[in-house]
């Protein structure tokens, strides 16, 4: 559990505090356990309540760190994976004036609107000034540190071609050509989704009330009608699909809509 832990500490940047989370990370399910055997063997009921009232906490607290930790690595993965093109466009005319990688980092720690990244770049800076590495050696740490697909392609083909490339701008640019390329597809497999979703959705809660509502004004002549213990009448069968039916389903179709809008953030 501790490499776990120390694990997760690298991929978010160093951004939890890892001695408090190593603590409850191991200890808790000793806690626990010793707790439970306490509940088994009480012979109070008051007792046994209140044990099982801190084992449940405890069970909480401790997948509530976890998730914690998680996120903190899922967040800090988004960031870098929606924003990192932008920072690539910048990169590309500074390399192409000719600075160094130091400087180029250092520049682009100070002007990186991300918090996620620019903080990447700082730990870097870190690295260089305080650790002694080599900035070559700085950015290899900085991708086993980064959980980013996207960081990892872009830094490794800098690390790769800095020596042996006068054209590292131009490899850069055709990378971002093939960033830019890939959203673009994607956005438009999205809009497609997006119409498909919209389609779907005037029909089963719009037009679908409205067919339901008509069948059940043309069939009652022919006796009541009867959804379960209910009696479904024109009048019933327009509230229910008015004010649960559509409700319901134009709040399902806005959690899918907004999921699939976010994923090409």
């Amino acid at each position: 559990m501790e490499g776990y832990v120390n694990r997760l500490y690298l991929l978010s940047g160093y951004d939890f505090n890892r001695d408090f989370v190593i603590v409850i990370a191991m200890y808790t399910p000793i806690i626990v356990a010793a707790l439970v055997v306490a509940y088994v063997l009480a012979p109070m009921s008051l007792v046994r309540g209140l044990l099982l009232l801190v084992v449940i906490a405890l069970l909480v607290d401790y997948l509530s760190v976890l998730v914690y930790i998680n996120a903190k690595v899922y967040v800090r993965t988004s960031h870098f994976e929606r924003y990192l093109t932008n920072t690539l466009m910048i990169m590309i005319p500074l390399i192409a004036s000719g600075v160094t990688l130091e400087e180029l980092i250092n520049t682009l720690a100070i002007i990186e609107r991300d918090p996620y990244i620019a903080r990447e770049f700082r730990l870097i800076l870190r690295d260089v000034r305080e650790g002694g590495m080599d900035i070559l050696t700085a950015l290899r740490t900085s991708l086993n540190r980064v959980p980013s697909r996207t960081y990892g392609e872009i830094f490794s083909l800098i690390t790769e071609t800095y020596l042996i490339s006068a054209n590292l701008a131009d490899v850069l640019m055709l990378k971002l050509e093939y960033l830019v390329r890939n959203k673009y597809n994607k956005l438009r497999g999205v809009t497609q989704v997006l119409g498909l979703f919209m389609e779907i959705y005037l029909i089963i809660a719009l037009l679908l009330p409205i067919l339901l509502v008509l069948i059940v004004i043309t069939l009652s002549p022919l006796g009541p009608i009867y959804l379960g213990p209910i009696t479904l009448s024109p009048t019933l069968a327009l509230i229910i699909t008015t004010l649960v039916y559509s409700p319901i389903m134009g709040y399902v179709m806005y959690i899918l809509i907004d999921s699939t809008i976010s994923s090409t953030e």
